[in-house]
């Protein structure tokens, strides 16, 4: 059995072209369909390494009573939310308007014209978590959709004003506030977690830009307890199961205050951002375990995240097969690839280390975690001795892990996830004096700009010879800023050549020309319902604020005055939102200290000529 999912070159929607779902991708004859038919539209989206999108895979769009409802009643179309984030951004402000959550997968029911009437996440198979069957749900939606749509459609019209409300609510500033940063920064310090570092309680993310911001006003102000608070999070982090003890790079998020139990996915962004953070964080303070984890993080993403064109992959899964009892199919299992038993490591590690390990990394003879063992750190690491102790230790159960099947790997090539990643390579490659690193932000740049930078436009993604759709801000941002990180760390005036053609094609493409600011998406898509300007930091920075950055720092490189006006009419148009409501604005903080106050860890040109800000001593 397959559907029409099956021609797609997403790994994502590929992972349902068996389900009995009859599936559509988003396109013209699902939407037409809709239509025609007068039907609900079903919309699920999601991305390959999501746990609980393959949970929902498995309940429930492998169940033929759910099929069957879903084909005879609904519409029903798969998005992969990291080829269209458009489309992900306008549905998870509905739902979070709705509900006041958000997450994957995110499931929205649709007229069919697009609007949103009702929606949430997972829904299960079965009535648990205070959710009702998803089955009983589709037939209670597809009942109320045809007998009594005046209802819905008030629904979706009402929440139809809220979207429009909420993307025109931007609040120009009249003149530069000298206080914008503190206003963010203290905000951040506020939401600080002062236990085991971080913001928030559990579910905790790791909320990089605003440790950024943290970072820099120590720094800056040699401000001992941001200082402090940022050193604390970044010890505490690297101690936990969050992060990879064997293979380096840390995982999507902890489920625990503590950073020991996280969400086993690992996200190229995630890791761009905190290998960034830890380089900056050395460069500030020399501290060797900074030096380590973004040594690491590096190593990981050179062993098992980048192709033989130099690009990035996207992700890598949550769930790995066990190992498999006879003839049966293997069962896959969250965390299984990360974690052991006490047997497995007794019978790898052999030796007299193995007790002191075992106390070491807080493993248990029945396991600290569903039977098993994650590995994280009693005390940390704090010498040369720790590292010669242990990493041999680390590298023999390295070696053993890589004998079991690995997590899946999603191997398309995202524009704007391989532009952090070359940023933070580029950096850290240029402050640790480590060119192996810095060659291999060269070479993902140069993959992109062969294959995905053409006639002008930017493409958001390519996967072998398939080149995915026009991209959107967030890849002509990132991508801008990062090949000026890649022209001052290698002196290569290509980079900054290429870096002035994006960021041009930027402004002609993206910029608000009435009112200031960027745009997320450009303009005339007529299957996108809110074109909005995305001004919120999210799970991966605000492109308008890295536009910001980007802009500011052209006119440093080029002399061209476009890019400062630029950059200052986007930074004002959004000034009045910050100073009401600054949670949220860690990156345009960030921009907004770099364009009004000079004041940026990224290399400061003028004329051609970059230069680091001087380190300060401890």
């Amino acid at each position: 059995m397959s559907n029409r999912l099956s021609k797609s070159s997403s790994p994502y929607l590929l992972q349902h072209r068996h389900n009995p779902v009859d599936w559509y991708p988003w396109g013209d004859e699902a939407l037409e369909k809709a239509r025609r038919e007068n039907k609900p539209i079903f919309l699920s989206i999601g991305y390959s390494s999501c746990h609980w999108c393959h949970v929902m895979e498995k309940e429930s769009f492998s169940n033929q009573q759910v099929a069957e409802v879903l084909n005879s009643k609904f519409v029903s179309i798969k998005v992969d939310r990291e080829e269209r984030p458009d489309l992900d951004h306008v549905y998870m402000q509905a739902v979070q308007t709705m509900t006041g959550s958000g997450g994957w997968p995110l499931n929205v029911f649709l007229t069919p014209d697009l609007r949103p009437f009702f929606g949430g996440t997972y829904f299960p198979l079965e009535a648990r978590y205070g959710r009702p069957p998803f089955f009983e749900l589709l037939t209670r939606i597809a009942e109320v959709f045809e007998t009594d749509p005046q209802a819905v459609r008030k629904q979706g019209d009402e929440l139809m004003a809220l979207l429009l409300e909420q993307t025109n609510r931007m609040k120009p500033g009249v003149d530069w506030d000298q206080m914008l940063v503190k206003r963010v920064r203290d905000n951040a310090r506020n939401n600080f977690e002062p236990s085991y570092g971080g913001l928030g309680a559990a579910p905790k993310f790791f909320h990089v830009d605003a440790l950024r911001l943290m970072l820099h006003e120590g720094f800056w102000g040699q401000d001992t307890q941001f200082l402090g608070a940022v050193e604390h999070s970044l010890k505490c982090m690297a101690a936990g199961g969050v992060y990879d003890q064997v293979g380096g790079g840390f995982h999507r998020y902890s489920t625990d205050m503590e950073w020991r139990v996280p969400h086993f996915e690992k996200m190229l962004y995630d890791n761009a951002l905190l290998l960034t953070l830890y380089g900056e964080a050395w460069q500030v303070t020399e501290n060797p375990l900074y030096f380590r984890i973004a040594n690491e993080i590096a190593g990981w993403v050179r062993r098992e995240m980048t192709d033989k064109c130099g690009a990035f992959y996207s992700a890598m899964d949550a769930d790995s097969a066990m190992p498999a009892n006879g003839e049966a199919k293997p069962e896959k299992r969250e965390g299984y690839f990360y974690t052991w038993t006490a047997e497995e490591l007794a019978s790898v590690l052999k030796g007299e280390d193995l007790s002191a390990f075992m106390d070491q990394y807080k493993v248990t003879i029945s396991g600290n975690y569903e039977e098993r063992n994650i590995l994280f750190l009693k005390t940390p690491w704090s010498s040369n001795e720790d590292e010669q102790r242990w990493r041999p230790l680390l590298n023999v159960l390295l070696q053993a892990r890589a004998e079991r099947e690995g997590p899946l790997t999603d191997t398309k090539h995202l524009t704007s996830w391989n532009a952090l990643m070359i940023s933070a390579l580029a950096r850290w490659g240029q402050n640790s004096q480590q060119d192996e690193y810095m060659q291999m932000a060269i070479r993902s740049a140069d993959c992109i700009l062969e294959t995905a930078w053409k006639n002008g436009k930017l493409s958001h993604w390519f996967l072998g010879d398939t080149v995915g759709r026009e991209g959107f801000l967030e890849d002509y941002a990132y991508f801008t800023e990062a090949l000026l990180d890649l022209y001052e760390a290698s002196k290569e005036e290509r980079y900054r050549n290429a870096a002035t053609e994006i960021g041009e094609a930027m402004i002609s493409q993206f910029e608000d020309q009435e009112l200031g600011g960027f745009w997320s998406s450009r303009a005339g898509q007529a299957d996108l319902l809110v074109r909005s300007k995305e001004i919120f930091d999210g799970a991966t920075p605000s492109a308008y604020a890295v536009a910001i950055s980007a802009l500011d720092r052209l006119h440093q490189a080029t002399g061209k005055l476009e890019f400062r006006h630029s950059a200052e009419r986007s930074a004002k148009a959004i000034l009045q939102n910050v100073v009401e409501a600054p949670g949220g604005f860690h990156r345009y903080a960030l921009a907004y200290d770099q364009l009004v106050n000079g004041r940026s860890f990224a290399r400061q040109c003028q004329g051609g000529v970059c230069a680091l800000p001087a380190k300060k001593a401890r």
